[in-house]
């Protein structure tokens, strides 16, 4: 370990040996130890920015929390109410299937008077009689 491999170790990690990279950890922390005359003075000084960056930096969030959090907060997207439609198709579906399958139970007919016959007897009746003192 060099002097100037030291000093890069305390400048980018700091004065505590626990934040040291682990490959040059031992090595440093013997460096120390070998000459305490000439890094006790920068180890104090390095102690001292840890200390006041200690008090200005707040630790970081944890991101996941973070990002459950701001989520929850997101007004969540009105999905389409798909009830009606689903059943105006499936009675429109169903009234086509009920009119085709009618004109196959009828069977082909030629006789179209009979047709119209059973279709408007009722107009031959008087329907104000049926409505009574109402109209």
């Amino acid at each position: 370990m060099t002097e100037e491999r030291f000093y890069q170790i305390l400048e980018a990690y700091g004065a505590d040996p626990a934040h040291w990279p682990p490959a040059e950890r031992d090595e440093a922390q013997c460096f120390a130890q070998a000459r305490p005359d000439l890094v006790a003075l920068v180890i104090d000084d390095e102690r001292a920015l840890d200390a006041l960056l200690d008090r200005l930096v707040e630790p970081a969030p944890d991101t996941a929390l973070l990002e459950r959090r701001l989520l929850a907060r997101l007004p969540r997207p009105a999905l389409p109410d798909w009830t009606v439609p689903s059943a105006v198709a499936a009675a429109l579906v169903l009234g086509v299937c009920l009119g085709f399958a009618s004109g196959a139970v009828m069977g082909p007919t030629d006789d179209l008077d009979a047709i119209y016959a059973d279709a408007f007897t009722g107009y031959e009746q008087d329907w104000v009689d049926w409505l009574g003192d109402d109209a």
